[in-house]
């Protein structure tokens, strides 16, 4: 036995043992899970393949049992487009607007009604913190995983509908 199919029967034991994935289709943990989810958040044809293809699906199945929230599509790729795009969200939140906030909006699938309120609290709550001293030392990934705590307590605190991230 090889260690990919060792690894697919123990992810396989961990999804079948966990009462909380039974909430979610086999298939969309594949789509919505693991490195899959990351890479291509809005093709869940090219991330069901990307799972299979670089470890058999273990990432995504790991990942909806060990931390379900995070498998909730929008959030992955949020999180991921703030990483990837951190120079630019930056920019564009110190001027109030540009095509990557809007982007992320988008990701975040945000009524476009919310967008301007939305920019205003990020706006906010992101240059409260630039504005401290450990900001200049922060690394980037530091920085973007801020942005994002930033974002993730923007989206959560407003009215839902506003955006789903699910």
């Amino acid at each position: 036995m090889n260690l990919k199919t060792v690894f697919g029967v123990v992810g396989a034991a961990m999804l079948l043992a966990s009462t909380s994935a039974y909430s979610r289709e086999f298939a969309d943990i594949y789509t919505e899970c693991g490195l899959g989810a990351m890479i291509a958040p809005k093709n869940e044809a090219v991330a069901a393949v990307t799972n299979v293809t670089w470890d058999l699906g273990t990432t995504a199945i790991s990942s909806n049992v060990s931390s379900e929230d995070t498998c909730s599509g929008g959030k992955v790729a949020a999180a991921s487009f703030i990483t990837n795009s951190y120079a630019s969200l930056e920019k564009e939140l110190a001027r109030g607007s540009g095509e990557h906030v809007n982007a992320l909006f988008e990701i975040m699938n945000c009524s476009a009604d919310a967008n301007a309120k939305l920019v205003g609290t990020l706006r906010g709550e992101f240059s409260g913190y630039a504005g401290t001293a450990s900001y200049a030392m922060d690394s980037d990934y530091q920085k973007s995983e801020k942005l994002y705590n930033i974002v993730n307590k923007t989206v959560s605190s407003n009215p839902s509908g506003v955006c789903n991230l699910t």
